[in-house]
């Protein structure tokens, strides 16, 4: 989680001030931009965060209702919502209910690595379910939900250390299986589940692997949309392409866009192999993060931990 909040930070520099508004070398500084003081972090490390809280108070996904309860009554604290978190919110006042439709954004992928870190890589089927019953509160489109599923995926496995290229070939086995592509020994594995997402919706992501597979994929020339699958491609990318989490991020702040995002996810998920000290020793630069109190993030942690640990599915 720590790495995921100093990365948030970091990207976040680069986005307040455009594609071409951030001398890549200052970045480090995590300068003072608009509203944000420096150092500050985004709205990726407060949902992050969010979802660990609720996952650990629950034992798992329990009732998602009561996090979107929680997101709405919190969501004045967090800036930078995106457009369909802030729509589902404003659905769920009015109607007491999410949203059934819409949501094809990055916003449920930038909260799904929580759930990785807390199944082990085996527990395919509770990662998935907590990843649908999670994301759907705000983000009802199913490519948006695989998108999440394939970042959970990848986020449990690194933390097991599995490295970059090898991340790259669990989000290819998660996205064919999301799309029943996969082989017919995988496909007899997740035959009769609850498939996250329909063949015809989620295909795009396994011909997006497949593409960063072969070095084909290339970075939007305006930067980084909200779109969740051009979001996970940016990712995959410099998990895959790069030898450190360091020359990771700086390799995701410097596609411009929304980078917060693509770096949180980034550093997220390649931070799972490393201790605080090693990642502090990596980035010295995060230092200047306002991070959440040490405190709050080893409860979390251990809470995670524990959810990780063989049981009954929450």
């Amino acid at each position: 989680m720590s790495a995921a909040a100093v990365a948030a930070s970091n990207g976040m520099a680069r986005r307040a001030a455009g594609t071409d508004g951030v001398d890549l070398r200052r970045a480090a500084d995590i300068p003072a931009r608009g509203r944000w003081e420096r150092g500050s972090t985004s709205d990726d490390t407060a949902l992050t965060l969010l979802v660990a809280e609720h996952l650990t108070t629950h034992g798992g996904a329990g009732d998602p209702a009561a996090l979107m309860g929680t997101l709405a009554d919190r969501a004045a604290s967090i800036y930078g919502l995106g457009p369909s978190t802030i729509a589902a919110i404003e659905h769920f006042r009015a109607h007491g209910r999410p949203p059934a439709r819409g949501g094809r954004t990055n916003g449920a992928l930038m909260r799904a690595l929580p759930i990785g870190w807390a199944t082990a890589p085996e527990a395919t089927e509770r990662r998935r379910q907590w990843v649908r019953a999670l994301s759907a509160i705000t983000h009802p489109d199913p490519v948006a939900q695989a998108a999440a599923a394939v970042a959970a995926a990848c986020a449990s496995w690194a933390v097991e250390g599995v490295d970059g290229p090898m991340l790259l070939a669990v989000a290819a086995a998660e996205a064919d299986a999301l799309a029943g592509i996969a082989s017919p020994a995988a496909s007899d594995a997740v035959a009769g589940t609850d498939a996250l997402a329909g063949v015809d919706a989620v295909q795009s992501l396994s011909a997006l692997v497949r593409a960063i597979e072969r070095g084909r994929w290339a970075p939007p020339p305006a930067g980084v949309s909200l779109d969740p699958v051009e979001t996970l491609g940016a990712v995959l990318h410099c998990v895959a392409t790069r030898p450190t989490l360091g020359a990771a991020l700086t390799a995701a702040i410097g596609l411009g866009g929304d980078t917060d995002t693509v770096a949180a996810l980034t550093g997220g998920i390649l931070g799972g192999r490393h201790t605080p000290e090693e990642i502090r020793a990596e980035l010295p630069w995060s230092s200047h993060a306002l991070l959440p109190p040490r405190g709050t993030i080893d409860v979390l942690a251990d809470g995670l931990a524990t959810l990780r640990e063989p049981g009954p599915a929450g």
